[in-house]
């Protein structure tokens, strides 16, 4: 796996899945689990020559189904230990490259997320991508109207093609937990 798509650009601004009505008005807390692909876009807003990418899923949380898309892209940081304990390239979300849309599948609703913090860690004995960040919600659509909040995510990735050009594929999976704001 080449440097350029190890930044598969694994913006996971998605996961938003809301708690049941036990959550006091206003504040309420959620989790869940997510997963679907990630493909290259053309954007390279450094200049680095290592792609953005454009991720899709799906979400199972505790107020039902819903359906993501995000972007982002990521910039090498360095060496570092990854969390299975082997070796591997850091690499970190670029400032301002990491947006996400969810639907939720009930009612139409949009929430709007924007990556915070996002690092992935790329184990090249097993080419398995670690990451973690923290999203912050900025808004939506019906409900979710002016809300605010914080989610964390974590989970796996692995690229499942890619070529000299840079262009890639692959899957991830993850889970998520955060609090939802509502006005």
């Amino acid at each position: 796996m080449n440097r350029k798509s190890l930044a598969v650009g694994l913006t996971f601004s998605f996961v938003i899945a809301l708690a049941s009505g036990s959550a006091e008005a206003g504040k309420i807390p959620w989790k869940g689990s997510f997963s679907g692909s990630f493909v290259n876009t053309q954007s390279d807003t450094n200049g680095d020559l290592q792609k953005g990418s454009l991720n899709t899923g799906g979400i199972k949380g505790t107020l039902g189904p819903a359906t993501f898309q995000s972007v982002g892209e990521f910039v090498f940081s360095g060496s570092g230990t990854c969390p299975n304990g082997n070796a591997g390239s850091i690499f970190t979300l670029l400032p301002g490259t990491g947006h996400g849309v969810h639907r939720f599948d009930s009612t139409g609703d949009l929430l709007i997320t924007e990556v915070a913090s996002e690092t992935l860690c790329f184990d090249p004995s097993t080419e398995i991508q670690f990451f973690s960040g923290t999203d912050n919600i900025t808004g939506g659509t019906g409900r979710f109207a002016e809300a605010t909040g914080s989610i964390t995510v974590s989970g796996t990735a692995k690229t499942l093609f890619e070529d000299a050009a840079g262009n890639f594929f692959g899957e991830f999976s993850g889970t998520f937990e955060g609090t939802l704001i509502t006005p």
